[in-house]
C-alpha cells in the first residue's frame, strides 16, 4: 500500500501560496491608491487647497504669524 498524501500543502508550497497572496494584496492596495489619486486630480481645487495660505501670501497681506518654534529675531 502506498502512503496517502495529505491535502495540506507542504512547507515549500505553503510559502509559495503565502507569497502569491502577499503579491495579490500589494497589487490591490496599489490599484486603490492609483484610483484615489486619479479621483483627487480632477483639476478642481479641494476645500483644503482653497483655504490653504502660505507664508508668502500672509506676508503680502501684512499678516505674518508668530511661530513659537522659531527663534526670536535679535
Amino acid at each position: 500500500m502506498s502512503p496517502r498524501r495529505s491535502e495540506k500543502p507542504g512547507p515549500e508550497e505553503q510559502a509559495e501560496l503565502e507569497r502569491e497572496e502577499w503579491y495579490a494584496a500589494r497589487d490591490d492596495v496599489s490599484e486603490r491608491v492609483a484610483a484615489d489619486r486619479a479621483e483627487e486630480d480632477d483639476g478642481e481645487e479641494t476645500l483644503d487647497e482653497i483655504l490653504e495660505l502660505d507664508q508668502t501670501e500672509l506676508g503680502e497681506l501684512g499678516l505674518t504669524l508668530d511661530d513659537p518654534h522659531q527663534p526670536e529675531p535679535e
